[in-house]
């Protein structure tokens, strides 16, 4: 008989509505995944060699990452697997290099660590009785390098094994400027100006665009060859919902299906959150998903998406941005002239502005066209947040009198600064 958990009953959901966790079809990727993998089976001499990902929240860029690291290791690559969402990012790399022995024990790295030995010798006298006790210590090259030469060190080793190293950094877009000076410069002479087998992938949000890559020392970087990850289309989500639901021995009514590839919108996180609650309000695999069950996921993907991709994305605006995304939200589409005159600032302004938004995925331009709202932050969550913004404080309620009124024994309730009597109720 099998044993029932105390804790409840697991989910049977073929879907994965979590942050970085790889699902089990991966859609809309598959040209960029294999243009990438090509470039990092080739070598040092190829762009795709060192490569970073941009995309909105919700696109994919952490799956993707994690995806690469699993194909690099499969194929016996020395994987470093980091993000620099908090400071010491060096550091960490220093760290995993040096414990990395006890992973890819094939490398031989402890025995390459150390240059050599020194015999030392202590006198001890006990007593009557002398003698001496020796030891040898163990001079460790690696105590002394820097972060360059602990990466040198790294490749080195996998070149002697007939291997590479992947490095990969996510949130890229936190990065701190100096540590991220620091690794563009090692990386570049390393793996540009050395040739040596050290890959480089990383992730980040499109503001990269013009924050990191605008930074004249991190030409590293700009010379990476750039991904940007494309929207999903219709058929990307009848795809993506279809496979996993029939793989896991589950089935989704042709209505249903098409209700729930409908708005899933450009988003994969919205795909699997969607996916995810529908399975389970079907009570899936034992019932079929219908249009009730998508409905409710929709309801509820909605609130989801909201909370952790488009609420974050709108407080990452400043004041500004914020405005003109209102601009556009309340026309539902808005030239620059229109945009201008509704935020309260200059042409040249609103045009900056929404140049700036759309390479960070906030609005779109179809054939040069007037702007319209993407989905990262939907018109109803900016029409909410701004009318929130806009709302004005409540006022503070008038100071009472308080004067004592000895007869009455009681404090007077009228306002400070009224005509006639006091009164105590």
């Amino acid at each position: 008989m099998e044993r029932r958990s105390a804790l409840g009953v697991p989910s049977t959901s073929p879907f994965s509505p979590h942050f970085g966790r790889t699902p089990r079809s991966l859609v809309g990727r598959d040209g960029l995944l294999a243009d990438l993998g090509g470039g990092l089976a080739t070598g040092p001499h190829d762009a795709r060699y060192t490569s970073v990902l941009m995309g909105v929240r919700g696109s994919g860029k952490t799956v993707l990452l994690s995806e690469i690291e699993d194909r690099a290791a499969a194929d016996g690559w020395v994987v470093l697997s980091l993000d620099a969402g908090t400071p010491g990012l060096l550091d960490r790399i220093v760290r995993m290099i040096r414990n990395a022995d006890q992973a890819y024990e094939a490398l031989g790295l402890a025995d390459s660590a150390t240059s050599g030995s020194v015999e030392k010798s202590v006198g001890i006298r006990l007593g009557l009785l002398e003698g001496k006790i020796s030891t040898t210590e163990h001079r460790d090259r690696m105590a002394h390098m820097g972060l360059r030469e602990h990466l040198a060190f790294l490749a080195q080793a996998a070149l002697r094994s007939g291997t590479s190293v992947l490095l990969t950094v996510d949130e890229m877009h936190g990065i701190d400027r100096t540590e991220g000076r620091r690794l563009s410069n090692d990386l570049q002479h390393i793996t540009k100006r050395g040739d040596m087998p050290l890959a480089f992938v990383g992730a980040g949000l499109l503001e990269m665009k013009t924050t990191l890559l605008q930074d004249r020392k991190m030409t590293f970087f700009h010379r990476c060859e750039h991904y940007e990850l494309p929207p999903l289309d219709v058929n990307d989500a009848v795809v993506g919902l279809v496979r996993p639901i029939r793989e896991a021995g589950g089935e989704i009514t042709r209505e249903a299906l098409r209700l729930a590839s409908e708005s899933v919108g450009s988003s994969p996180y919205r795909l699997q959150v969607i996916g995810d609650i529908a399975w389970k309000t079907a009570g899936a695999p034992g019932e079929s998903i219908d249009v009730h069950a998508v409905e409710t996921a929709v309801w509820a993907a909605d609130e989801e998406v909201k909370k952790k991709v488009s609420l974050p994305a709108w407080h990452d605006l400043s004041r500004t941005d914020q405005a003109v995304l209102a601009a556009v939200a309340q026309a539902g589409a808005a030239s620059p002239a229109q945009v201008a005159a509704s935020a309260g600032i200059g042409a040249g302004h609103a045009q900056e502005a929404l140049g700036r938004l759309r390479d960070t995925g906030y609005v779109h331009r179809p054939r040069n066209a007037t702007y319209q709202l993407t989905d990262l932050v939907p018109p109803a969550v900016v029409l909410s947040q701004e009318t929130m913004h806009a709302a004005p404080e409540p006022a503070a309620p008038p100071p009472e009198c308080r004067e004592w009124m000895p007869r009455a024994r009681a404090h007077c309730i009228l306002n400070a600064g009224h005509p006639g009597g006091h009164r105590s109720k």
